[in-house]
């Protein structure tokens, strides 16, 4: 793996996705800022691009992007949350254990992160234009909104983001630790993750049908202060009760509100930020499985395997193991 020192003005220059038929290229790649750093794994091929990027300030770091050519991307958020910016008035947070699906035109964008507090651990899956217009060609009512982005190179998002369901995240974990190679492997990157858009397009489709929720711009800040309230002590034995005591919304407008703005409920987002935590813990560490259930608010040993196998579809010890 390269690691290279960069400097602070960060400015990353996106290359166009391949259209060849060239053989699968795969790169790893760290960066060291001084006050954090990253590191990426790249896998290439004709007409797509996987990415699995590990994202760590001690400082928020807005990273400015360029783009040379403009893709559909399918962004998975593992831990951590972070805003893309395509200007004053297009912002899109991505919160932990949620998704989304973008149109990324050729131009300037931002990456800024909601918090600092631990890793941001993304999972991106990129098609060329070309690629995934055929699916839009099927005249699905879901695409009609974002095949006028494409038409007008505009930037866009699918639908608000979603949660990352047990079997998006089986699928995910799949297409990251695949040890397959060549074309075996290009063949088993694309088959995943086009059951990955599967996925996000029926929960979208399901979404739509539901009632939206406005949220005002007061509620909005507060509504962040949740989300911060979690993400700095997700071991802590949040309530909605306690929640909405120090924040001054009442239950109502939590509930609701946190699901219209960030995706997930409060609890579900309670419960990715931990089972992401325990898995990190998990792969990294040699902490028992106990320990690592305490420091993500479980009592018990058991009911946090329990919690663990039906959230990923994998025991803790499956998960270290590297079943």
């Amino acid at each position: 793996m390269e690691t290279n020192t960069i400097p602070e003005a960060v400015v990353c220059r996106i290359r166009p996705l391949r259209e060849d038929t060239g053989p699968i290229a795969e790169k790893e790649l760290a960066f060291d800022y001084g006050y954090g750093h990253t590191s990426f794994k790249r896998t290439d091929f004709s007409g797509m691009r996987l990415l699995y990027s590990r994202v760590c300030f001690d400082k928020p770091f807005p990273v400015q992007m360029e783009n040379t050519s403009p893709y559909i991307e399918l962004y998975f958020s593992l831990a951590g949350s972070r805003s893309i910016v395509f200007g004053r008035d297009s912002k899109n947070s991505v919160s932990a254990g949620t998704h989304n699906l973008f149109y990324i035109p050729q131009g300037e964008f931002w990456l800024e992160p909601d918090d600092i507090e631990g890793e941001n651990i993304t999972v991106q899956i990129q098609f060329t234009t070309a690629y995934f217009e055929r699916f839009m060609q099927l005249g699905h009512p879901a695409f009609e909104g974002f095949a006028k982005s494409l038409a007008q190179q505009l930037p866009a998002a699918m639908a608000p983001a979603q949660r990352i369901t047990p079997e998006m995240f089986a699928v995910l974990d799949d297409i990251v630790h695949c040890e397959k190679e060549g074309i075996i492997k290009q063949l088993f990157i694309e088959t995943c993750a086009l059951k990955l858009l599967q996925l996000q397009l029926e929960q979208f489709i399901a979404a739509a049908t539901l009632p939206q929720h406005k949220v005002s711009d007061k509620d909005t800040g507060r509504l962040h202060l949740v989300r911060t309230l979690i993400d700095e002590n997700p071991a802590a034995h949040h309530t909605l009760a306690s929640l909405s005591r120090h924040t001054g919304l009442n239950e109502f407008k939590l509930k609701k509100g946190f699901k219209a703005l960030f995706g997930n409920t409060v609890m579900g987002y309670l419960h990715a930020q931990r089972m992401a935590i325990a898995k990190r813990l998990l792969l990294e560490t040699s902490l028992t499985v106990s320990d690592i259930a305490e420091q993500c608010g479980y009592a018990y040993a058991q009911s946090f395997s329990t919690a663990f196998k039906k959230y990923f579809g994998v025991t803790p010890e499956g998960v270290r193991s590297g079943q």
